[in-house]
């Protein structure tokens, strides 16, 4: 097997399975953190959030748009795009996520039997889906600055190497207002995640890094949680995750 880039038709893989198998299928979610520790405070909210995360995932996305009016998602490929639009309009070949929508009724302390309509509040949030080219910063510099940036293994994926993932955060504190958040939740030591018998690419990171970079790159870590691994599966060579609240406090 051979560590390959993240394949474009990703989304068309039975690999839910293995994505609850990395977090561990954790209650310690962004609901778990953002409502009960930071949202519910005013810390962690605004009108307008911009997503940057790995493949066509909703999880992150259904548990903090309670706390904001717009959502913006960045993908970096078609397959991705097409497999999130059709989740967006219902279409009846979408991927399936009652699961992890019933999992943050229960996180709410809600009946699952709600789980639809709390699909059906996060599709009216999201205002745009587009395609992001990590090498051409034209659409950087087209869009407004969001309240707060939410993030799942996307720069670990798409950055070749540490000074990569350097450039990729630049990018990211760009699109945040000053004073504004970024939510991130990634993997510890992580160098591949697994498909059936395919490994793709992910960037190694310990916690040193992650702390040195997040601070060196114009953000303040206001939180910082390791969180053990439930399971292992062999879906990914994780040591345990990690979900990181930090606030903006100058331009890269």
């Amino acid at each position: 097997m051979t560590v390959t880039s993240w394949p474009v038709l990703l989304p068309y893989h039975p690999w839910h399975r293995n994505l609850l198998e990395v977090t561990g299928a954790s209650r310690k979610t962004f609901y778990s953190f953002v409502d009960k520790s930071e949202s519910r405070k005013g810390l962690v909210s605004g009108k307008t959030l911009i997503d940057f995360s790995q493949g066509p995932i909703i999880m992150h996305l259904i548990s903090v748009c309670d706390f904001f009016e717009e959502i913006s998602i960045l993908k970096v490929n078609d397959a991705t795009i097409k497999e999130f639009e059709l989740w967006k309009n219902k279409d009846p070949k979408a991927f399936d996520w009652t699961q992890t929508s019933k999992l943050f009724m229960e996180l709410k302390q809600l009946s699952s039997d709600g789980w639809e309509e709390e699909e059906e509040i996060l599709r009216g949030k999201i205002k745009e889906i587009l395609k992001l080219d990590l090498c051409n910063d034209d659409l950087l510099k087209s869009l407004p600055k969001f309240d707060c940036a939410t993030s799942v293994w996307g720069l670990e994926t798409f950055s070749k190497d540490h000074e990569d993932y350097r450039r990729n955060l630049r990018k990211l504190n760009k699109l945040i207002k000053n004073g504004g958040y970024l939510l991130f939740y990634a993997c510890i030591n992580a160098s591949y995640f697994k498909i059936g018998n395919n490994k793709f690419h992910m960037l190694s990171c310990d916690e040193s890094f992650y702390r040195k970079v997040i601070s060196e790159e114009g953000f303040e870590i206001k939180k910082y949680e390791n969180l053990d691994k439930l399971m292992n599966s062999g879906a990914v060579d994780h040591e345990r995750v990690v979900f990181i609240i930090a606030q903006k406090v100058r331009e890269a």
